[in-house]
């Protein structure tokens, strides 16, 4: 449960082998570059003057523009292992021009974003006009004349009989161009020296007035009716999507280069992450200084690495000060490594402190299992997770969380087997607690499992805390507590009065170590009310019976959806043909929130009930100067 070791380590080189060592740290991904302090009094490092951030960006934009037209197969995208480059492969694609290429997908792009803007301008100019397509007066007979004037109109239909009426006592003539299911469309003609009671009544009757558009007037010719210049906008609208489909027949063909892209752009970018790294550095005219952090089994590696430059450059090392706050790496033996994926969740521990994912890794594996408790399930996730890391080879984060995904299916299998089923049928001759026939049983096994890791948790803080600061009378106090929790459990079920002993003890150490006060009485009563946090071990106890409940439920759903298929079977032909669907769907849909709900749940206790008694939060992870890929692994 010790973190790595993690030293300091200070390079000084000569100002000549400056980019050659950049690279090769780079390369090996072992040290952590920190900063130069201005204490130091020496010059920061001088970036080159290149960048590659406008590239960058532009190629992103590329890459995106592409990813429209290419689309990956789902087994492509999760089991299609990344390539692997090697340095002078990545060098040559560093020494490569790729503006030509950005600058043809760039001209597509704008070109695609150009005409699908024309196209949706045309549309909505066809869509203005459609409702008084069947207006078959040229345009210029809109004008009206001296005396006549003429709105179009578009009225609400219940208030179209009242308009009806007002034109027989008006000098105005209604002429119904177009009806739908909330509106009318109408042509007035009005006696102009009667306009402003007639408008005033249009507006009564919530009217309102269309006028063509000045693009789609400037565009129409002197005797076009609305029917006419509709049909020039569709022919327009044809024209133009065929140059869009030309395009994007262009564009699909050039999304062929998209893979090769992306590995341009991991490239690039850890070019940029070197150039960067000169501002860490610090130089006088002869010589760079550079500091940061390894992991202490890495160093072997490092000086291997820096052979190449034996005559230039000095290697200093040494274990952190008290001051300092190095950063952490977690090493764990292969079988427990994937549940420092738990710990990641919650957060590193500081440096000096206690790494708790051997402590947890047993309790999570176990309660995982019994909250999904489906052999099945977990036979299934267990099959995945190895079929993803043999087609994939992920790396990293993603091959660790696979691992742990293994785990937690072999877990399942295990649990489900003795607690649970196979897709809701149980084995019974192999079950140890039916949860449905036994419920109490299985109550209490998940109450004794969080007694004992509350137990462990406190046994562990007890370790921590006399590790660091050699306080007797508060390792008295806490020892107090782990005598006193199972003396009281065990005297309670079997009532030794030996056991009850005990638990006076271990009280009585409570009541006398766990407060510092100097005055005798308040220290009694002090230590008499730490007595009071026995209720918090007890809410803490009972947290756990969220086993009972997880289990349950995953189990009952299970042979729910069984039923289902039982009652569907029994239904001729259709029966038949959706019995698998149910079969299917209800089982995938049963495994991913169990699994999802059993993750969070025994994740929570982790962190809630077991990581509060002795875990101690707050470190920063080992960030190594190292080549990273997205789309590429780089050997």
């Amino acid at each position: 449960m010790a973190l790595a070791q993690v030293e300091r380590i200070e390079i000084i080189a000569s100002n000549s082998i400056k980019d050659d060592l950049l690279i090769e740290l780079q390369e090996a991904g072992l040290v952590e570059i920190e900063e130069v302090s201005s204490k130091l009094s020496l010059n920061p490092g001088k970036k080159p003057a290149i960048s590659f951030e406008p590239l960058l960006f532009r190629l992103r934009q590329a890459i995106n523009y592409l990813s429209l037209w290419r689309k990956n197969r789902l087994g492509e995208r999760w089991f299609k292992a990344k390539p692997l480059l090697s340095r002078q492969e990545r060098q040559a694609l560093l020494n490569q021009d790729w503006t030509g290429l950005i600058e043809r997908i760039e001209k597509l792009e704008a070109s695609c974003r150009e005409i699908k803007t024309e196209i949706k301008a045309l549309e909505k100019e066809k869509e203005i006009l459609e409702p008084w397509r069947k207006l078959d007066f040229p345009l210029p007979f809109l004008k009206g004349t001296e005396s006549w004037g003429i709105f179009l109109v578009r009225l609400p239909r219940s208030h179209l009989a009242s308009l009806i009426e007002f034109e027989k006592e008006q000098p105005l003539w209604l002429y119904m161009i177009n009806l739908d299911k909330k509106n009318a469309y109408l042509l007035i003609l009005f006696w102009r020296k009667a306009s402003k009671e007639i408008e005033d009544k249009l507006k009564e009757e919530k009217a309102s007035f269309f006028f063509v558009p000045e693009t789609i007037l400037k565009k129409a010719q002197a005797k076009e009716t609305i029917e006419e210049i509709i049909s020039h906008l569709e022919t327009e609208i044809e024209e133009k999507k065929k140059i869009l489909l030309a395009i994007e027949k262009e564009s699909q063909e050039v999304s062929s280069l998209l893979p090769q892209l992306m590995i341009v752009l991991d490239v690039f970018e850890n070019e940029q992450q070197r150039i960067q790294a000169y501002g860490h550095l610090a130089e006088t005219e002869k010589t760079v200084f550079l500091q940061g952090w390894i992991e202490k089994d890495k160093l072997p590696g490092l000086k291997k690495k820096l052979t190449l430059f034996e005559d230039n450059l000095a290697l200093f090392h040494r274990p952190p000060t008290e001051e300092e706050e190095p950063p952490v790496v977690l090493r764990n033996p292969p079988l427990i490594e994937p549940f420092q994926v738990v710990t990641n969740l919650y957060g590193l521990p500081r440096p000096r402190t206690i790494d708790p994912t051997l402590a947890l890794a047993p309790f999570f594996f176990i309660y995982v299992g019994l909250c999904v408790s489906e052999a099945g399930y977990g036979l299934l996730v267990a099959w995945l997770s190895w079929l993803f890391m043999i087609k994939a080879k992920p790396r990293g984060s993603t091959l660790l969380f696979s691992r742990l995904m293994l785990a937690l299916g072999i877990s399942t299998v295990v649990c489900g087997t003795l607690v649970g089923g196979w897709f809701g049928y149980p084995i019974r001759q192999l079950l140890l607690i039916d949860p449905l026939t036994q419920p109490v049983s299985f109550l209490l096994l998940a109450l004794t499992l969080g007694f004992i890791q509350v137990w462990f948790g406190t046994f562990l803080k007890i370790v921590d805390n006399w590790r660091r600061n050699k306080n007797l009378a508060q390792a008295l106090a806490q020892i107090g507590w782990l005598i006193l929790l199972p003396s009281l459990v065990l005297y309670g079920w079997k009532k030794i009065e030996l056991l009850g002993y005990f638990a006076l003890g271990g009280a009585s150490l409570i009541v006398l170590f766990s407060s510092r006060k100097k005055n005798p009485l308040l220290r009694l009563l002090s230590g008499l009310y730490s007595l009071y946090d026995i209720s918090k071990y007890l809410g803490d106890i009972l947290s756990y019976s969220r086993l009972l409940a997880l289990g349950l439920s995953t189990s009952v759903i299970a042979m729910v959806v069984n039923t289902l298929v039982g009652t569907a079977l029994k239904i001729p032909i259709v029966g038949w043909l959706a019995a698998p669907i149910i079969f299917l769907g209800g089982h995938l849909f049963n495994l991913a929130i169990s699994f999802l709900g059993g993750f969070v749940h025994s994740m929570r206790l982790q962190f809630v009930e077991f990581f509060t008694k002795f875990y101690e939060a707050g470190g920063r992870p080992l960030k190594p100067f190292s080549l990273q890929g997205k789309y590429v692994e780089f050997q």
